[in-house]
């Protein structure tokens, strides 16, 4: 609790904070469906495993992961954050949590054995507040700055024209 207490302030209060969730879980709408549909690929392809779900689940996650990274850095957190290093950060909180989601998911897949999609749903909501979490304090810290989605805009337009 006392890592929450730190990000809201008077500049940052409880109200950013609730609409910036709300529209980091509108983006990952986006993100699990991209992710979902690469994983019933992998799982339906994959044939060069005998860990078909849990290795479909560790490769879909990766892949999807970086397609996130645009549209959180751009939409979820308007952040003006340097490339490079959010993209380092974020790929940290994800790698940390593409560990530990694939561990749990393979426990109930491959011991368990409970269904893959009751698993994957399971999994990626669980683990979605904490990756929430993860980027806001640490892949787009707010000190780093932010930069509206119209300024964005504006910039990539005026950029394409000169």
């Amino acid at each position: 609790m006392n890592s929450m207490v730190n990000i809201v302030s008077d500049e940052y209060p409880w109200s950013k904070l609730f609409r910036e969730y709300l529209m980091y879980c509108a983006v990952g709408c986006i993100n699990v469906t991209i992710f979902f549909i690469l994983y019933w690929i992998f799982v339906n392809y994959n044939t060069w495993t005998n860990y078909v779900e849990t290795i479909a689940w560790a490769i879909s996650f990766l892949i999807s992961s970086a397609q996130a990274f645009v549209l959180h850095r751009w939409l979820t957190f308007e952040s003006d954050s340097n490339i490079r290093s959010s993209f380092t950060r974020m790929m940290l909180v994800y790698g940390i949590l593409w560990l530990v989601s694939t561990v749990t998911f393979g426990i109930m897949v491959e011991v368990l054995i409970m269904n893959q999609w009751i698993s994957w749903a399971i999994n990626t909501t669980a683990f979605g507040f904490l990756t929430f979490l993860g980027l806001r304090m640490y892949a787009f810290p707010i000190v780093d700055g932010r930069i509206t989605r119209k300024e964005r805009l504006d910039a990539f337009i005026e950029q394409r024209r000169a």
